[in-house]
């Protein structure tokens, strides 16, 4: 008896030593898309244009380099995810990580996001308006320095940041932070030649935190797969082996969604699709997208260098008309026309101030009276010339594979010429769309604005910044509409207003700055902001369970916080009848 007590003590003692079996990846397909970049453009650097952020873009991304937190817009409170506590300290900001690892096995640390943000640095972003460094405390535990005073923003700009493995980014990381401890800036030509080097960098393999990754063997012509890796917090609590997703845009996804190759989309269709999609018994739900296609102006191209030219493009086109025939029902006409999106003009906003802003309300008559005071005549054939007869005549280069952007841009093409104007719409792709925009390859054209964010900052710098070569890299200047300018007998630097809106933590302070900023843009109409999407997304329950009704304030949130990020890693979405 003693003899098979000691026996069996030793096994269980031996047992204690030897590994558990590895884990198994789940057996769930997740039939999603996404129009990534095909090889050879695509690559595995996340600080590159044609990287991982564009190629899997915002749900999908934070399945493999994780953020610290999500953010629910209902409550008001962010959800732990790489983060294991949060909060402001005297003089900064702390984030303290929970015991994570990346897909080799490694520990997730404060190295990391020290690295992450060395580069962001260099890059330009939001995050150092307001922070001075990031310092690593502990091995889990980074402190971010004001420069100045706290911030709210700067908060959720932290929270929201995907952070990367500082194995993989460590060298040019230790590079960016010597050019910052040297006084160095974006100015210098060390800060430019390293931030070239940063965006032609390409590593061999990509580190997940998140319970996905993928190699370039991986993207296909037709699809590319993320697959589970055993690693991550959440390995455990996904139920999907592989996420497929299938390249393209709306013309390509139609057939693949109504045929069940695709369960979940998040691209734009029109009505008549919506509704080919419920008579299949699809379910669409409907959430914010938290942004709207805009009329963007190349300011080196007379006439729309003139105020009064946009001002008077503003005027002619219907946006409502606009709004349904870029979404149908999906979409609303701008309101407010104060480069805020209309929902959150109140929250952001003073009365006085909204009281102030001119709506732009469709009115052909007083353009006209305006094109009149400036010079313009109508020639025979009803088109606008100048004093020399030259026909105001532009190209309207618009992505010809975006449904929205592209029925938006040809919308207001036609309205534009019905006025008088000689607009040339032109498609192309969208990858070449958006460099042209970077390039100031363009006359008018057509991208974003506002944003799915609590923060006038985000909203106002979309696209004014983000698209002009106030944002934009070396030899980009964008739409180049001037930043620095007298506005009603003021000296006016829109940059360091827009990237100082939401500092500090009082709110009615923020309000007065967002509210100056409102009107300079409502005056100066630098580009158009045409209407405001809601997200259309048909969800295939017979291929996927666990969406929210549609009554749960999950739906509260827009693209950049999709439900799907967290109900996906909290496994909460699962294969339907698993």
């Amino acid at each position: 008896m003693k003899r098979i007590f000691a026996l069996l003590l030793a096994v269980v003692m031996l047992a204690g030593l030897v590994p558990t079996m590895a884990q198994e990846a789940p057996a769930g397909v997740f039939l999603g898309t996404w129009p990534y970049v095909l090889k050879p453009d695509h690559n595995l650097n996340s600080f590159s244009p044609n990287g991982p952020t564009a190629n899997l873009g915002v749900v999908y991304w934070q399945l493999v380099e994780m953020p610290a937190a999500f953010y629910k817009w209902a409550a008001d409170e962010y959800v732990g995810l790489l983060a294991e506590s949060w909060g402001f300290v005297d003089g900064g900001y702390e984030l303290t990580l929970k015991e994570a690892t990346w897909s080799d096995g490694s520990p997730v640390t404060a190295d990391d996001v020290v690295a992450t943000y060395g580069i962001g640095r260099i890059l330009g972003w939001s995050q150092f308006n307001t922070v001075a460094s990031v310092e690593k405390v502990a091995d889990r535990t980074v402190r971010f320095v004001w420069s100045g005073e706290p911030s709210l923003l700067a908060e959720r700009l932290i929270l929201k940041e995907n952070i990367r493995p500082a194995a993989t980014y460590g060298a040019l990381a230790e590079e960016a932070l010597a050019l910052a401890a040297d006084g160095k800036t974006r100015d210098d030509q060390e800060w430019k030649d390293l931030n070239a080097k940063i965006n032609d960098f390409r590593p061999d393999a990509l580190l997940a935190s998140g319970p996905y990754t993928y190699t370039l063997d991986d993207v296909g012509d037709s699809y590319m797969s993320l697959f589970w890796q055993p690693n991550s917090l959440y390995s455990g609590t996904v139920n999907f082996g592989e996420i497929r997703l299938w390249a393209g845009e709306t013309e390509v996804t139609t057939p693949l969604v109504l045929n069940g190759d695709i369960a979940w989309s998040t691209n734009v269709y029109p009505p008549a699709t919506q509704q080919a999609f419920q008579d299949a018994g699809i379910r669409l739900l409907i959430q914010p997208r938290g942004y709207g296609p805009s009329l963007l102006f190349n300011h080196d191209v007379a006439p729309w260098n003139i105020k009064e030219v946009r001002q008077v493009a503003a005027l002619v086109i219907d946006r409502s008309e606009n709004a349904f025939l870029t979404n149908g029902f999906g979409a609303t006409g701008t309101q407010y026309m104060a480069g805020i999106l209309d929902a959150q003009v109140p929250n952001m906003l003073t009365q006085d101030v909204i009281d102030q802003l001119n709506p732009y309300t469709f009115n052909p008559e007083a353009a006209a009276d305006i094109m009149t005071q400036l010079g313009y005549t109508r020639n025979d054939a009803g088109k606008w010339v100048d004093a020399e007869g030259n026909t105001i005549k532009s190209e309207y280069k618009f992505p010809g594979d975006f449904a929205d952007f592209s029925a938006a841009a040809q919308n207001a093409t036609d309205q534009l010429n019905e006025f008088g104007f000689d607009i040339t719409p032109r498609a192309v792709p969208w990858q070449q769309a958006r460099d042209d925009i970077f390039a100031g390859n363009f006359e008018l054209s057509v991208w974003s604005w506002g944003a799915g964010s609590p923060f006038a900052f985000s909203h106002l710098r979309n696209p004014v910044i983000r698209f002009n070569y106030a944002g934009l890299g070396e030899g980009q200047p964008g739409m180049n509409f001037p930043m620095e300018f007298e506005w009603r007998g003021e000296q006016i630097n829109l940059t360091d207003l827009i990237n100082n809106v939401n500092v500090g933590l009082d709110v009615a302070a923020q309000q007065e700055r967002a509210g100056k900023i409102a009107l300079i843009l409502n005056d100066l109409m630098p580009f158009i902001p045409l209407n405001i999407i809601l997200s259309t997304e048909p969800w295939n329950e017979a291929e996927l369970a666990g969406a929210p009704a549609d009554d749960d304030p999950i739906l509260q949130n827009p693209s950049s916080d999709s439900f799907v990020i967290l109900y996906l890693l909290e496994g909460q979405i699962a294969p339907a009848g698993g």
